[in-house]
């Protein structure tokens, strides 16, 4: 009898360690698996009020208030200057999303290269929440502004390589590589000279601004749901939802701070403050679109 009672004990001692190892099991595999939400940037290319590339009617043109009314190239900057972009480009890192309770959610190993016609680039997924703004900065780590582009650019189609890019085959980004590292911001395009605005005599610019100039601005984009956002709405960030944050890159107003006639080349040696003034400017640039 003594033994039965011994046998029964040792099987019930069994299985309730078992029963708790599985629920334990249970339980840590839960914790690893928290609720999150996709986040993109969808940005335009902008002269002011003018959206240039994406889904505007081709390449340099669309129809809009700012033009002639018909299909134009050219369109009026925050001067009233007639301007086309060709090559409108600038890199973007040190992303951070802001939450409505003060933290912050940087998102790491992300970099994008903003180019005239891609729009949505994929960000990260982030932690459900309240998200009320967003910061960035034009530009490239120190780690990365001085890797070469045959390291640094490699094949993103599974958001692999070292710099994640997303919906972007960095077309023309060989032009932003100086030899010895990056351009933050690449601009060329042509200024419309003519009395009455024929485009017959342009005057071309380029205008490369070092990564070290760019990086020195962090873009804090305002608080949604206050004034200083135009009251858009915050961004609600349930489980397995998509939030697109829609920004405005507003060369018009980046280029009202020089005089395009005699201003209308910098690079890492020529007119070095053509590209601090540009870089003192990128604060102006961005605002939400909605």
């Amino acid at each position: 009898m003594k033994k039965h009672s011994v046998i029964l004990l040792f099987l019930v001692t069994i299985t309730i360690t078992l029963m708790s190892v599985s629920m334990t099991s249970c339980k840590h595999s839960s914790s690893n698996t928290p609720d999150s939400a996709i986040f993109l940037f969808h940005l335009h290319t902008q002269i002011v009020d003018s959206t240039i590339g994406g889904n505007s009617d081709g390449l340099m043109g669309g129809m809009d208030s700012n033009t002639t009314g018909s299909m134009n190239p050219w369109y009026l900057d925050s001067l009233g200057r007639r301007i086309e972009l060709f090559i409108p480009q600038f890199f973007v890192s040190n992303i951070i999303l802001v939450n409505a309770n003060g933290t912050t959610y940087p998102l790491t190993n992300v970099v994008l290269l903003k180019g005239l016609d891609s729009e949505d680039y994929y960000l990260a997924k982030a932690p459900v929440g309240t998200y009320v703004s967003a910061k960035f900065t034009v530009g490239l780590s120190s780690a990365d502004d001085a890797t070469s582009p045959s390291t640094d650019f490699l094949t993103n189609t599974n958001l692999t390589g070292s710099l994640l890019a997303f919906n972007q085959a960095y077309p023309t980004q060989s032009t932003m590589w100086n030899g010895t590292n990056y351009y933050g911001m690449e601009i060329k395009g042509a200024y419309d000279t003519s009395a009455t605005g024929t485009g017959l005599n342009p005057i071309l610019f380029y205008l490369q601004i070092p990564n070290s100039l760019t990086t020195q601005y962090q873009i804090v984009l305002p608080t949604r749901g206050t004034a200083a956002a135009n009251n858009f709405p915050v961004y609600v960030a349930t489980s397995g939802s998509t939030n697109y944050i829609h920004i405005l890159c507003d060369y018009g107003k980046l280029l009202a701070a020089i005089n395009l006639r005699t201003s209308n080349i910098t690079n890492a040696t020529t007119n070095p403050l053509v590209a601090d003034t540009l870089a003192n400017n990128l604060l102006n640039m961005y605002r939400y679109e909605q």
